[in-house]
């Protein structure tokens, strides 16, 4: 995935957070994070993050994906999986995965070393999570281009 803008997705069973790259693959940025509700399934979730891919022009998807250490995790990854069929049966828009393990507690770091208490940051924390892995990834990706 050498193209750009890319979107990351960071799984969670109700809410999954979003962040985009900018054109050039060098900055992360949060997005709203969209949810799954009694009235919103998966497919409402899909559709939205097809409009957010038009709307930014999104050459690649980026799922995170933890690694597998437990049997909880296991049903996380298996739940993850089946995410990630839906949308690549939705879209031609190439899909990768990219070890998000503690992107989560990288996020609550962050979020929390800024001064704010888990009631302001807990509807921004999956999105962090994602602007997390998503500068690893672009990180990673300009060291191997230097």
């Amino acid at each position: 995935m050498e193209e750009y803008p890319i979107l990351a997705i960071d799984y969670g069973e109700k809410n999954f957070g979003l962040a985009i790259s900018d054109s050039k693959g060098i900055m992360a940025t949060p997005l709203d994070t969209v949810s799954i509700t009694k009235k919103r399934d998966i497919n409402f979730v899909i559709q939205d993050i097809l409009r957010l891919c038009e709307e930014y022009n999104v050459k690649g998807i980026l799922v995170g994906k933890p690694q597998v250490f437990s049997e909880n995790q296991e049903k996380t990854e298996k739940k993850i999986s089946k995410f990630i069929s839906l949308l690549k049966n939705s879209t031609n828009i190439p899909l990768n995965t990219y070890d998000e393990s503690f992107s989560t507690t990288e996020a609550q770091n962050v979020l929390t070393s800024s001064g704010q208490n888990y009631k302001s940051y807990k509807n921004k924390i999956d999105s962090v999570a994602a602007t997390v892995f998503l500068q690893e990834f672009l990180n990673s990706k300009n060291k191997k281009n230097e």
